[in-house]
């Protein structure tokens, strides 16, 4: 069809929507005889009527609203999270901030699902070592006062393990979690480094009844939980423990320098020899972490051969931490501009609320946000923590 023979359509279908049918049935009218005049007016009269059409279905046309110019869409504000104790329920722990006696309990980690191990503290010094069974509510005495002068613990195999500072050089305690008196492992060379600090425990670890740690110039090192002479493992020279039994290159040494563009490019197993490289997506080229499994640049992430990328739901620093493995904490704000902390979980896409940000200066904030050893702490203004068991 032409464009006049369109709007005619049109301007005749839409006058036949106005007409009123009451069903009732008439008589077509009988044929008129065509005068000279008539068959001269037949053409005039389809002319006219075209034109009149043509007026009507302009009219209608400038009657109509024009679309309305198509508006950017704006990013939707995500509403707070669900509290964590809803998402995880069972891995959310209050416990007191003090034990017997009156000293501050600063927790470390979890021994298993229900015992968790911190330093009790002493004119702001740590000066001993208490267990929390979370079942039964009761602190148990590891190591007493004045008897721990060491830095961050590690957990496993039943023992606990941490670094201290003797005759300038860096020395190696264990002790049972049970309890018990802690022994001087062994006096190792090699500097530490702020590496340590990123890590946790100072890169040191317990698995297969040995101690295994990296110290600030690299290289994992082995160590019998019952003594012995500290060994370098194969094939990990100028590598840094990352997971047990995972080690990777290059480290990331963002606490003493610039940060590394590409920390962790390079996984070994240094049990089985295999090599896992970390792979960017397209439009990628650096991250600010890499682990295991989980890559992580800002408040985006992947897996780490580059797959399954997303962006994480919420605002977060400049430089994104992993925590366990596939943690990240995150900011939030609602509707009306009020923010929370929350954690998010890569692996299963879930996140809980930990605390919203007070609205009003002055109010009582939470006091403390640490992430360690796999568990997050935070403490309200009653003074008591508040745990998230992120292993569990």
């Amino acid at each position: 069809m032409t464009g006049i023979e369109d709007r005619l359509r049109d301007a005749l279908a839409a006058g036949a929507g106005i007409v009123r049918d009451d069903g009732r049935t008439r008589a077509l009218p009988l044929p008129r005889p065509r005068s000279r005049a008539a068959r001269w007016w037949a053409p005039s009269a389809v002319a006219a009527a075209i034109a009149v059409v043509m007026a009507i279905t302009f009219v209608l046309t400038r009657s109509v609203a024009p679309p309305a110019p198509a508006v950017r869409p704006t990013p939707s504000v995500s509403p707070f999270a669900s509290p964590v104790e809803q998402v995880w329920p069972n891995a959310v722990h209050e416990i007191p901030g003090t034990v017997p006696g009156g000293q501050a309990f600063v927790p470390q980690l979890f021994a298993s699902s229900r015992v968790v191990v911190g330093h009790g503290i002493d004119r702001k010094r740590l000066d001993s070592v208490w267990s929390y069974d979370i079942g039964s509510r009761r602190f148990t005495n590891i190591v007493p006062p004045n008897g721990f002068t060491g830095l961050s613990l590690a957990f496993g195999d039943g023992y606990l393990a941490w670094w201290a500072v003797g005759n300038r050089k860096a020395e190696i305690w264990v002790v049972p979690v049970t309890g018990g008196v802690p022994r001087r492992l062994a006096s190792v060379d090699g500097r530490m480094s702020s590496y340590h600090e990123a890590v946790g425990a100072g890169g040191l670890a317990i698995a297969d009844d040995a101690v295994v740690w990296s110290p600030g110039d690299g290289g994992v090192y082995r160590l019998p939980l019952k003594g012995g002479k500290p060994t370098l493992m194969s094939g990990t020279r100028g590598l840094y423990l990352v997971e047990w039994p995972w080690a990777g290159s290059p480290r990331d040494a963002r606490l003493n320098g610039p940060p590394i563009p590409r920390p962790m490019e390079r996984l070994k197993n240094v049990l089985t020899g295999e090599i896992r490289d970390a792979t960017a997506p397209a439009g990628r080229t650096s991250w600010d972490e890499c682990g295991v499994t989980w890559c992580l640049r800002g408040m985006e992430a992947w897996r780490r051969d580059g797959t399954d990328f997303r962006v994480l739901p919420g605002h977060g620093r400049s430089r994104s931490n992993l925590y366990a493995g596939r943690y990240v904490l995150l900011r939030q704000h609602d509707r009306s501009g009020k923010l929370a902390t929350a954690v998010h979980d890569l692996a299963t896409g879930s996140t809980g609320l930990l605390f919203r940000k007070p609205e009003h200066r002055g109010h009582k904030s939470t006091s403390t946000l640490e992430t360690k050893n796999g568990m997050i702490q935070y403490q309200t203004g009653r003074g008591t923590h508040y745990l998230v068991n992120l292993v569990r």
